[in-house]
């Protein structure tokens, strides 16, 4: 008999069913957040035209194409791609439906995105990304900028995941320091990638990349060395403002008031700085960004890397469309948070099953009792059980523990002739007789 591989590819996740119930709760608590905030849900496409991906920042190299196993004679690739985030899927999305949508556009979707980068500890080829953005028609108001970061903080705050922060810069203030150092505008894009490993590579390389990008070794070392005094958002402001570059580079001004208005509004909003900093390394990879970028860090050493990132931008649809469609999201990268806190035992789920109460029959010959009595518990609105397979009881309870269960509701020839059962609290392994009568009380006091 042939063997097969069975493990999972590699960078493709699996979680335990008690892990799928936390992604499940979690999921429940960021569509209510994004749906008391506005947003619209949508579904787009897994699929898309592989030419549309490319054109809006996909890297070719971790793109996954479609093409059948066997071509049968035809042209094997069939010019279409799985989804590297969401946001390209949006832009298409209102080219497919601008005359139907009402702008400012405010839209969610949560979804699986695939990635053909190196697996490694906290990143995948598949994960699932939780997206918000907002595009309007020729205009969008800074003040959506500052809304991002606001609902992912509500969001974060009530999933009570630990201490962290949302990082928050300008891309035209990075823009603006490459022009004062003189490097060359063809350049910009290449710099800003390597920038954004920052946090991945160590600091001599991310120089040497920048060298073999035709920076000077000046040019390099000030570019990777741009800070400004970070005590707190408003001296970042202020001395962004004195700033040399204030005064010689539109760009780097554009990009310093932007972000003023952006960090204004949060303050308005009631966010406080322990929640929202600026960080002027932030520079975000893809090239569709033109302004605010963040970068979301939870302040654990046994978590790595942005759990929550997004920006601006400016021209992103306007490729599809011809019109201008400013637009500005921020993303959850749900696979890689949980996977990370599941990992370093930050989150550990208790409970494989939804179910409340497992109502057991003490012998076969009861089971159509054990059966009434499930509908009957089922009724009182717990989430009931019922166990089928005729086993012995130390089998049935085992099997409740094993999946977490809290309550076994036992019933056998002794309970059918006196209307009673017998609750065993799970937990507690203690074991009562209660009245039929009576069970929706003792459950609900089990159960709080």
């Amino acid at each position: 008999m042939k063997k097969y591989n069975t493990a999972c590819p590699s960078g493709f996740p699996e979680f335990t069913p008690a892990q799928e119930r936390v992604r499940q709760q979690w999921l429940a608590v960021i569509r209510e957040v994004f749906e008391k905030n506005g947003f619209l849900p949508i579904e787009t496409p897994l699929v898309e035209h592989e030419e549309n991906l490319v054109a809006k920042g996909g890297n070719p190299k971790e793109i996954y194409v479609l093409k059948r196993l066997h071509d049968d004679g035809e042209e094997g690739h069939s010019g279409n791609a799985v989804r590297f985030d969401h946001t390209v899927p949006l832009a298409l999305y209102v080219a497919r439906h601008l005359n139907e949508l009402a702008f400012p556009f405010r839209r969610y979707v949560i979804g699986p995105v695939m990635r053909g980068e190196r697996a490694q500890k906290g990143r995948f080829r598949q994960f699932d990304q939780c997206d918000i953005d907002v595009v309007g028609m020729e205009n969008l108001s800074l003040l959506n900028d500052a809304l991002m970061p606001a609902i992912i903080i509500q969001i974060f705050e009530k999933l009570k995941i630990g201490d962290f922060v949302v990082r928050i810069n300008n891309r035209k203030i990075l823009l603006g320091i490459l022009e004062i150092f003189g490097v060359q505008p063809q350049k910009y894009e290449l710099a800003m990638k390597i920038l954004d490993k920052r946090e991945k590579i160590s600091d001599e390389e991310i120089l040497e990349e920048l060298e073999s990008a035709e920076l000077t070794g000046l040019q390099a070392q000030r570019f990777l060395n741009f800070e400004i005094s970070n005590k707190n958002n408003d001296d970042v402001l202020k001395n962004l403002r004195e700033h040399l570059a204030f005064k010689t580079s539109k760009i780097f001004q554009e990009g310093v008031m932007e972000l003023q208005i952006v960090i204004h509004a949060l303050k308005a909003i009631g966010i406080s700085e322990s929640r929202c900093r600026i960080d002027l390394s932030i520079a975000r990879g893809l090239d569709y960004y033109t302004g605010t970028v963040y970068e979301t860090t939870l302040l654990d050493d046994r978590i790595s890397g942005s759990i929550c990132s997004g920006g601006r931008f400016d021209d992103l649809a306007e490729i599809f469309t011809g019109k201008k469609l400013p637009g500005v999201g921020i993303s959850i990268g749900l696979t890689r948070l949980l996977a990370q806190l599941f990992e370093a035992k930050i989150l550990q789920p208790d409970r494989s099953s939804p179910t409340e109460v497992l109502v057991i029959a003490a012998d076969e010959k009861y089971l159509s009792h054990a059966l009434e009595l499930g509908t009957k518990i089922r009724a009182m609105g717990f989430a009931t059980e019922n166990y089928l397979e005729g086993k012995k009881l130390d089998k049935q309870f085992s099997y409740a523990d094993k999946l977490g269960i809290p309550v076994c509701v036992v019933i056998g020839e002794n309970e059918v002739k006196s209307g009673t059962a017998q609750v065993k609290n799970m937990k507690q392994k203690k074991q009562e007789e209660v009245k039929i009568k009576d069970l929706e009380k003792m459950l609900k006091n089990v159960l709080e």
